[in-house]
């Protein structure tokens, strides 16, 4: 099973794009009416917008096959592998609010690497995944839909608490 996942624009990230387009406009009026020497901040600017719209964008792929979890990040120069991990290895899978996992929230008593993978879409559910990798433990946030759940739930069902 693939799932396919588009993160979702932050709105900080359209101002910011406002802004930088606004001040590259500024520089190029600047160089026409005033200096030639404010062309160059006009060119850098342009290039600064067009490499953050670039680099902004994340699209993730989780990959259930197998007994297996592969999580990838695809762009325009390909795919990188994020993590991969035995569903076997997945100690917890539960909503975010659920008790048992609590205790790696920020400042219970377990620390943990968080990594999130979610769409930031409204009114998308989405799971909190505790598994080992490489022998030791991760904390994943993941839009899961029910069939990729019930598929881990195959595998590991003491894990699933959904």
């Amino acid at each position: 099973m693939v799932i396919a996942v588009k993160r979702k624009g932050r709105r900080s990230e359209k101002v910011l794009r406002i802004i930088m387009a606004g001040l590259a406009a500024l520089f190029l009026l600047e160089g026409v009416f005033l200096s030639t020497a404010f062309m160059l901040p006009c060119f850098l600017m342009t290039g600064a917008y067009f490499w953050y719209g670039w680099a902004s964008r994340r699209e993730y792929e989780y990959t259930i096959e197998e007994g297996y979890m592969l999580i990838e990040r695809v762009s325009d120069r390909g795919r990188a592998a994020l993590h991969q991990f035995s569903l076997a290895d997945v100690e917890i899978l539960a909503l975010p609010d659920a008790p048992a996992v609590a205790r790696y929230k920020k400042g219970g008593e377990e620390k943990i690497p968080k990594f999130d993978y979610t769409s930031y879409e409204d009114g998308a559910p989405y799971c909190t995944m505790i598994a080992k990798e490489d022998g030791r433990k991760i904390k994943l946030l993941l839009d899961l839909p029910p069939e990729a759940i019930a598929l881990i739930r195959r595998a590991n069902p003491k894990a699933v608490l959904i």
